[in-house]
């Protein structure tokens, strides 16, 4: 009963105690460019080239984003990033996960998609806003 008493006592002399402050985490991004952009994507000695569409979509105020090639089916680009006009994440590929970046303007995409050593340049032009 003495240690309760004590414990009691410290905790009233100490005072309140301050609120903690919390730091706001966005939990998604939202790009002001979206639509759908068809791309080719080279490799780095142009030997290879796939078409395919990248898809950029504001949903519920948040980017999600999609590829899709004529040699694969629809992929999630995931842990989506912004800074600026530049998305990062990464997307699933037969050999394991890949880093794509993407610089986006109002009538273009650019950027790379990294498979360990493979690399692939992704170009293209926007077919529609949303």
């Amino acid at each position: 009963m003495m240690l309760a008493t004590s414990l009691l006592a410290l905790a009233l002399s100490v005072g309140p105690v301050p609120p903690v402050a919390h730091t706001s985490i966005v939990p998604c991004a939202a790009p002001t460019q979206t639509g759908i952009f068809r791309i080719t994507a080279t490799n780095k000695d142009s030997t290879d080239a796939k078409v395919g569409m990248i898809l950029l979509e504001r949903v519920d105020n948040c980017l999600e984003a999609s590829i899709i090639t004529e040699s694969g089916g629809p992929a999630l680009i995931d842990d989506l990033m912004i800074d600026h006009d530049v998305i990062t994440g990464r997307v699933r590929v037969a050999s394991g996960v890949a880093r794509v970046t993407l610089k986006v303007s109002d009538k273009e995409v650019s950027g790379s998609i990294v498979d360990g050593k493979r690399e692939w340049s992704v170009n293209g032009r926007r077919t529609t806003g949303m």
